[in-house]
């Protein structure tokens, strides 16, 4: 359904730029004008000069230089008009489209989790896509063909308001079709999109995961859904070819052809009276043709109106999402040390708590390692103290300070992070490695070798040039973790989070990135979430969680002291723990 909001996102783009959009209607009303005043011409020259057989040459000419020069500054205008829309469409997509984008940069990262990429890929590219046929199809279009509408309605009026009227009977038919059109393709529309973004969402899962889909011989099941998928859109896109068949040009053109006898029995009575001239029945014929393209054209191009607005909709939900809360509090760090005051964390649309009155002091410069097992509630707690995650009960202190008061400008400043699945582009290792930031060789090199990332680098053909490809797959899992973790360090953090990085690691690369949290122990403060036990030996303080709550903390060395305690029997299974 249609409404100001809904407009509003549709049609303001369009009025950032009045003086290009107002010279664009000028070009329009001159080319309707010019277009107009040929079958005028024409039925002046053929009531004036071709019935009477007034053949002199001097008027004929006239007349024909008139009429190539109305028609030749009509095509003019109409493609310079057409110029100036798609300017203005294109200017106000870009704008639409960054907005959109910098939208979900912003959304809550739970938001994300629960949205497949995907789907919200389709809302930035796809859906902002059909605004812009809006504007390029639909708006230039719609203008056009009711200026050229009003123009022929004054021009006929002008000539025989009779037949005018008849002629005129053609509109509110139309305006009952396109309703009769909006209401009964409204549903499929949004049927389409809908199947439209389940199929991204299809490819993106399949793509990203398809070496898993080829060793597990999942491929063909994969193939079966998205061809499910697939048929389900062909249906419902044939359906909304069925309505526009039946409802835009085959009903229009019917009733033209009704009105075109009722106008030629018109102007037969006319005729009986002697009040009609051949050349008004030709301009008249002209005209109603042309009445008739316009309604025709509208109609059809109604259904990229009804597609905008589905994709506004999804747009405007989107847009709708609250963003992540973002704090005002730009004063530096004065103290990297947290403190958490029974805080609780529960993800959307789960009927539990992750986190559960979670009380917890970690002073600067200390070494923290967190274990449990699977669902602890481990990663979460290192998402609220990397501010990616609100807490939804409690306080969670920064430097004494709300962290949700905090600007993330300021955090990121003091603060780095290694997850648990690195974010690699497909662009070099130096890109990768700085990400955004600038630092010296001397810098990138104390980074790489506290990272133990040296090795690698001499490895790779190009060095730090090297592409990584998609998502840096021509790297091992070890060597993805290695360079977020050179990443962080490069940006010299007083708060270091980590969230399993030693999990995919070799022994031998273990024992030197132990070596380089060891250098960092009293400098940096440090959380880390511990898949080997062997990564938080020379922690501080050992924090163990589980289903949500602490329920042991202390020296690591302190904690094997408890032969009946959660850390002594976690130090003491076989293997490595869950992550």
């Amino acid at each position: 359904m249609i409404n100001r909001r809904l407009l509003a996102l549709m049609l303001r783009p369009l009025l950032k730029d009045r003086r290009r959009l107002v010279l664009a209607l000028m070009l329009l009303l001159t080319a309707t004008g010019m277009d107009v005043l040929g079958p005028w011409l024409t039925k002046h020259y053929i009531d004036s000069y071709l019935v009477p057989r007034d053949l002199r040459p001097e008027p004929l000419v006239i007349l024909l230089m008139l009429y190539v020069g109305s028609q030749s500054l009509a095509a003019l205008g109409r493609y310079l008009q057409t110029l100036y829309f798609a300017r203005i469409a294109l200017d106000a997509v870009h704008a639409l489209r960054k907005r959109v984008f910098r939208h979900v940069m912003h959304l809550p990262q739970h938001v994300h989790d629960a949205t497949p990429t995907g789907e919200m890929v389709a809302r930035v590219t796809n859906d902002t896509d059909d605004l812009r046929e809006l504007y390029v199809e639909f708006l230039a279009t719609v203008l056009q063909n009711l200026m050229l509408l009003i123009g022929i309605l004054v021009a006929m009026a002008l000539m025989d308001v009779k037949l005018m009227l008849i002629a005129a009977t053609l509109i509110p038919v139309a305006a009952v079709i396109i309703w009769g059109y909006q209401r009964a393709s409204g549903p499929a529309a949004m049927e389409v999109r809908r199947l439209r973004a389940g199929q991204n969402a299809r490819i993106n899962e399949a793509i990203g995961g398809m070496s898993v889909l080829q060793a597990f011989n999942q491929t063909e099941r994969f193939r079966t859904r998205y061809h499910d998928l697939n048929v389900a859109q062909y249906h419902a896109r044939l359906h909304t070819i069925r309505i526009s068949a039946l409802l835009l040009r085959s009903a229009l053109d019917l009733v033209g052809v009704i009105v075109l006898a009722a106008l030629l029995i018109g102007y037969g009575a006319d005729s009986l009276v002697g009040g009609a001239e051949i050349g008004v029945l030709y301009a008249f014929v002209t005209w109603l043709g042309r009445v008739s393209e316009p309604l025709i054209e509208i109609t059809q191009r109604f259904n990229i109106f009804q597609q905008a607005g589905v994709a506004g909709t999804r747009l405007l939900s989107l847009l709708d999402r609250p963003q992540a809360g973002a704090g005002d509090d730009t004063r530096a760090i004065q103290s990297a040390d947290y403190r958490l005051k029974r805080v609780s964390f529960r993800h959307h649309g789960a009927q539990a708590n992750t986190l559960d009155d979670v009380t917890l002091e970690i002073p600067e410069g200390r070494f923290i390692g967190l274990v449990g097992h699977t669902g602890s509630g481990k990663s979460t707690l290192l998402d609220l103290l990397g501010g990616l995650q609100p807490a939804f009960g409690g306080h969670l202190l920064l430097d004494g300070r709300r962290i949700d008061t905090l600007a993330p400008s300021v955090i990121n400043t003091v603060m780095a992070s290694v997850p648990q699945e690195p974010f690699i582009r497909s662009t070099t290792l130096r890109d990768n490695l700085l990400m955004g930031i600038e630092a010296d060789e001397a810098a990138m090199a104390r980074a790489i070798d506290e990272a133990q990332l040296r090795e690698l680098i001499d490895r790779l053909p190009d060095g730090l040039e090297t592409p990584l490809g998609e998502r840096g797959l021509t790297l091992s899992t070890g060597e993805r973790q290695l360079l977020a973790l050179a990443r962080a360090l490069l940006r010299q953090p007083r708060i270091l989070l980590l969230d399993e990085a030693t999990a995919s690691v070799d022994s031998l690369t273990e024992s030197r990135l132990n070596q380089a949290l060891a250098a960092l122990k009293g400098r940096v403060t440090m959380v880390v979430v511990a898949h080997r036990l062997s990564t938080i030996a020379g922690a501080d303080e050992v924090v163990v969680m589980q289903a949500g709550r602490v329920i042991e903390r202390g020296a690591p060395e302190r904690l094997l002291e408890h032969q009946s305690g959660a850390y002594y029997r976690l130090w003491h299974q076989p293997g490595t723990l869950d992550d």
